[in-house]
């Protein structure tokens, strides 16, 4: 039996119905046409036919109410063993019921019985059909009439235990043509033609999105001028089933012969599932031309294509290894040579690999990366007389970032920037500068520029939505929208169940406009950007020009819409940030000298500080003895007058001395520092 019971509340409101002035009620006398509308709006004796379409949304749900991809072999149930399955509704969107009646004829086979029917065919494997009619109700001004026509059979289901009405649907996996008739193109899989009980499941308020007029625009029990014709009660009776006008009957991938067969060895990819209802044409509808359904789905579960997955962006760090892998199962043959699922990669250039699956289907997929080479920077060594903290000094690219390591490779990140002060060290020792090459990640557009690519209308359903997949996170920086009116919306991204995953409200003008989102996406499957429910959407959207997939090769695939692959819906020009990265180049070693190393070796003079100076009389005099020496200060005034003198023996390290020049005049002075065989000149100014 199907998932839900009609409500009492649905009881109750078909039998106020009957006696409403727009109902099935046919007796001598009756009114009951009276409110009831014709097709066009204006006669008053007309056919009040149905119109059964397909319901799009749950062709765009990929999980238990929606479709439901099964590989050959595995799954937890063999008998889901290569199979799509799929949920169906069959709204009607007409003016009048579609109901069907039984009558006393059966049939097996070339045997027909009139009364009753054997339980079992004289074959004893079959069961019974019985001929049924479609009841057209008439409307001849207030005057309420019906007439009976001849509309298939109807066979006993013995796993639901009611009567089924044969041939009601047929559901096809095909590969697309040029031809605009859907159901001409190449069949991959089918079902069976699928018997149903036709029943008043629920309302087109109940599940909205199901019932849409033919430019795709959601209609809700309001937009039936003959709503609930039919009683709204219809169920698996024996004798009568039907469709009230505005209600939607619906049947799960839970339910026996919800699918497509899936034939062994068909590749992964893209496909179309092609719905009809009503594949013989045995009722009388409003309209013949909307009974076909058709929707892009992408295999992903059956024989690999050969597809080569990046771990990075496709630029390449010279010398730093990216892997690249392919996802299938099967043999490898890569342009490398290698014959593993994955390889590592330290150069760019073109990588090439063939894949044969377990079915002997072979293809073949590229990648091209690109190199970033990196030089090694420049530095400077610092040299400490005794233990301390040294300052040492990188040199790279103007835009590359320095890192500082204690280990030529791997090791430990101590610090970032040119300049790097170094901990506390009691011996020599050596550190290494890395300069990063800063790179931004590509920006890339994705679908349509704008609304220009064909036919289209402004759309007041905020239900609709775009279908995308990711492979590799990004940033949704902004998409162009064609606003009808100004005011907040709210863009949701959801997953493929319909989670809200991101969220923002902007405030969107009238007119053409470019609406920043940010949204940061990782990667999967079946993505929806679309609005929330509180939005007001008065968005435009494409009915004609649209060529799905839009795609940025490796990033993501806009695939569909929640209309179909002929809608476009809202999103325009989506502005796609791939992540930022840096390249590293080779290490080089800086070193803080600790110590004598040599008699010469060191040069006291680059060491020398004096401080501050000018100064009004107090001078500091530092610098480094780096071997042992005698150090003499003399300071002379510009004639030549000595006006300070020290001499101290055996020096060695840092040397430190204060001098007061207090009492003599303000001017410019010589300051000699003799330390050992060397001598460093310098001026100092008292102020």
């Amino acid at each position: 039996m199907k998932k839900l019971l009609l409500t009492l509340a649905s009881t109750i409101f078909s039998t106020a119905l009957i006696y409403a002035q727009c109902s099935t009620n046919s007796t001598p006398g009756n009114t009951s046409a009276t409110s009831c509308v014709c097709k066009d709006g204006t006669t008053t004796d007309c056919d009040l036919l149905p119109d059964i379409i397909i319901g799009p949304p749950p062709f765009y749900a990929t999980d238990n109410f929606g479709i439901i991809e099964f590989a050959q072999t595995g799954n937890p149930n063999p008998a889901d063993n290569a199979k799509l399955k799929v949920t169906v509704s069959t709204p009607n969107i007409g003016h009048g019921p579609l109901e069907l009646r039984t009558t006393n004829t059966f049939v097996c086979g070339t045997d027909t019985f009139y009364g009753s029917a054997p339980s079992i065919c004289p074959d004893g494997i079959t069961y019974p059909k019985i001929l049924i009619n479609q009841r057209v109700y008439h409307k001849n001004g207030n005057t309420m009439s019906f007439s009976d026509h001849a509309a298939g059979t109807m066979t006993y289901h013995p796993t639901h235990g009611h009567m089924h009405v044969d041939d009601w649907g047929t559901y096809t996996l095909r590969t697309a043509t040029s031809n605009p008739d859907p159901t001409a193109w190449p069949i991959v899989g089918a079902g069976a033609k699928l018997a149903f009980c036709v029943e008043d499941y629920g309302t087109c308020n109940t599940y909205p999105g199901h019932c849409v007029d033919a430019a795709g625009n959601t209609l809700l029990s309001g937009d039936f001028p003959n709503y609930g014709l039919g009683g709204g009660a219809y169920n698996c009776d024996p004798n009568v089933q039907g469709i009230s006008s505005g209600f939607v009957d619906i049947y799960w991938t839970d339910l026996d012969g919800m699918w497509v067969n899936l034939p062994p060895c068909l590749p992964n990819g893209i496909y179309w599932l092609v719905c009809k209802v009503d594949p013989n044409g045995n009722f009388e509808e409003e309209s013949e031309n909307n009974n076909v359904f058709a929707v892009q789905y992408e295999l992903k579960k059956q024989d690999p294509l050969a597809l080569i997955n990046t771990d990075g962006n496709l630029s390449v760090c010279q010398g730093t290894p990216m892997q690249l892998t392919v996802p299938g199962a099967g043999t490898y043959q890569w342009s490398t040579g290698a014959t593993t699922q994955d390889i590592q990669v330290t150069t760019g250039g073109t990588y090439t690999v063939s894949l044969t699956s377990g079915c002997g289907n072979t293809s073949t997929a590229s990648v091209t990366l690109n190199t970033i080479s990196v030089a090694a920077p420049s530095t400077t060594d610092d040299y400490l007389p005794a233990a301390g903290s040294g300052t040492l000094t990188a040199t790279g690219m103007p835009t590359g970032i320095m890192k500082w390591y204690d280990a030529a490779v791997a090791g430990n990140l101590l610090y970032t920037g040119n300049s790097f002060t170094t901990p506390l060290v009691n011996a020599t020792t050596t550190y290494y500068a890395e300069d990063n090459d800063f790179i931004p990640g590509p920006v890339s557009h994705a679908g349509p520029l704008s609304n220009a690519i064909g036919s289209g209308t402004y759309n007041t359903s905020n239900a609709r939505y775009l279908i995308f997949s990711a492979y590799k996170s990004f940033t949704l920086v902004s998409v162009n929208v064609v606003a009808q009116s100004a005011g907040n919306r709210t863009i949701q991204l959801r997953d493929n169940v319909d989670n809200v995953v991101l969220s923002t409200t902007v405030n969107i003008p009238a007119g053409a406009s470019t609406v920043p989102v940010n949204f940061n996406i990782i990667p999967g499957n079946d993505y929806r950007l679309g609005l929330s429910n509180s939005s007001v959407a008065n968005l435009f959207r494409n009915d004609g020009g649209v060529t799905y997939p839009y795609n940025v090769n490796g990033v993501l695939d806009i695939t569909s819409s929640s209309a179909g692959s002929s809608y476009y819906y809202f999103y325009y020009d989506w502005v796609v940030k791939e992540a930022d990265f840096d390249c590293a180049g080779p290490r080089t070693p800086a070193t803080v000298h600790i110590g004598p190393v040599g008699i010469n070796d060191f040069d006291f003079t680059k060491t020398v500080n004096v401080y501050p100076n000018p100064s009004s009389a107090l001078f500091n005099i530092s610098f480094v003895a780096f071997n042992e020496a005698n150090v003499q200060l003399n300071i002379t005034d510009v004639a030549g007058r000595m006006v300070y003198n020290t001499e101290e023996q055996k020096v060695k390290g840092l040397y430190n001395k204060a001098i007061d020049l207090t009492g003599n005049a303000k001017g410019v002075y010589v300051l000699k520092i003799t330390c050992g065989n060397q001598i460093h000149y310098q001026k100092i100014t008292l102020d």
